[in-house]
């Protein structure tokens, strides 16, 4: 069967498209794909399959940030939980773990039992914890993500708890002499600092990472540390929502 999942994020829409056992991986800026592949009419809005070069036999299931904005007449909606919490079981072949979703908006755990969603708890509050911060801190600092995600000696002490204020906070650093590394170092554990409350509701032998976030090794390597336990980033993280969306 001819399958479609879509992940609408808040900065990024991914898609992952299956024929069978062939996986097809797409990305889009989130902005760019309402713009381009969002079509209405009076009484419905849809998907442009056309304009998105996909066959009309294509079952689309969508979950993420945008399925909270619009329902969609051409796809099945599903929650951002049973997706990234399916995508996991379809990546990993556990059916037991917690899995720890980093996205650009907010961060969400979820415990898995037995192949089923025992409980799960979401930060969609603030954005200390959140790519979104991530993002800021790399544009104050002047470097990438991907130089962030390399950088993980020497952590300075960031004492704001505001993704706003902690901007201030890193000019502050800089004006004062302190290392870049080591700024950035101490914005990767300010992040893993911030998501501990929510990673500590839960307990399980196997912790697993998702979203974009995920990639960041460093940040990765703080979680492990504070939480005493090997968190292990899934392989597509940043696609597990959308991998979710496919029949298992």
């Amino acid at each position: 069967m001819k399958n479609i999942g879509i992940d609408l994020g808040s900065r990024y829409v991914k898609m992952v498209k299956a024929d069978g056992e062939n996986l097809e991986f797409m990305r889009y800026d989130t902005v760019s794909f309402y713009r381009q592949y969002i079509k209405r009419d009076k009484e419905s809005t849809y998907i442009d399959v056309e304009k998105l070069g996909i066959d009309k036999d294509y079952k689309i299931t969508a979950t993420g940030y945008g399925r909270n904005l619009m329902s969609f007449a051409n796809a099945e909606i599903i929650s951002e939980i049973k997706a990234h919490f399916r995508g996991a079981l379809r990546q990993t072949g556990d059916d037991s773990f917690v899995l720890i979703d980093i996205g650009g908006q907010d961060s969400k755990v979820i415990l898995g039992k037995d192949g089923y969603i025992e409980d799960f708890i979401m930060n969609d509050k603030c954005a200390a914890s959140t790519g979104r911060f991530a993002e800021n801190a790399c544009n104050v600092l002047g470097i990438t993500i991907d130089e962030l995600s390399q950088m993980d000696k020497d952590p300075s002490n960031l004492s704001s708890t505001c993704a706003v204020f902690c901007e201030s906070e890193l000019i502050g650093l800089m004006a004062s002499g302190v290392e870049l590394e080591s700024i950035a170092s101490g914005v990767n554990k300010s992040i893993a600092k911030r998501l501990m409350p929510l990673i500590k509701s839960f307990q399980a032998d196997k912790i697993y990472a998702s979203g974009g976030v995920a990639s960041n090794k460093s940040l990765i390597y703080y979680i492990s540390e504070l939480i005493g336990k090997n968190v292990v980033p899934l392989e597509n993280p940043q696609y597990n929502g959308a991998l979710g969306c496919l029949p298992l």
